[in-house]
């Protein structure tokens, strides 16, 4: 359990991926939905909806409307993952820190819409390795998702 830790923690400590990445960038990358775009398939049933929902922020749609936005293993199955609190938690704390509102979700598929994501490498760093803890089905190679999803203006997140 030590050793999986450890290489985690190689992996995915900000202070250690940060001087992994690129330098900084002046202005964020131009994000691109891999989901509500239609350039990954979804079940060949597959429906859209479009929900208006009378709330502060997206932060707050995973407890408004639970069973539109599951993560399968994480919040899908009750005591082993994620409750709809966490995820509005995680969903918040991103909104505070880096501007991201949910944008679409379906199922287990997420989309964020980042106004500031992190320009510098320990930003990146930090936000690549929050990521990973929550979606690391998204999110398994660190330096690849520093240098290219963690400075964009979209974050396409989904579990398996």
């Amino acid at each position: 359990m030590d050793d999986d830790f450890d290489l985690w923690r190689s992996d995915y400590d900000p202070n250690r991926l940060a001087p992994q990445l690129a330098p900084a960038v002046e202005r964020p990358l131009q994000g691109v939905s891999q989901w509500a775009t239609g350039t990954r398939a979804f079940f060949e049933m597959d429906l859209r909806w479009v929900n208006f929902v009378a709330a502060r922020g997206g932060y707050e749609v995973p407890v408004l409307l639970p069973f539109v936005y599951t993560t399968w293993g994480w919040a899908g199955y009750g005591d082993r993952g994620l409750t709809a609190l966490d995820t509005s938690a995680l969903l918040r704390r991103r909104h505070e820190q880096w501007g991201a509102e949910l944008f679409f979700t379906n199922g287990c598929y997420l989309d964020l819409v980042v106004a500031r994501p992190p320009l510098d490498p320990p930003g990146a760093a930090q936000a690549a390795a929050e990521l990973h803890a929550c979606c690391h089905d998204t999110v398994d190679d660190a330096v690849k998702t520093g240098d290219t999803m963690a400075l964009s203006t979209m974050w396409s997140l989904w579990w398996d």
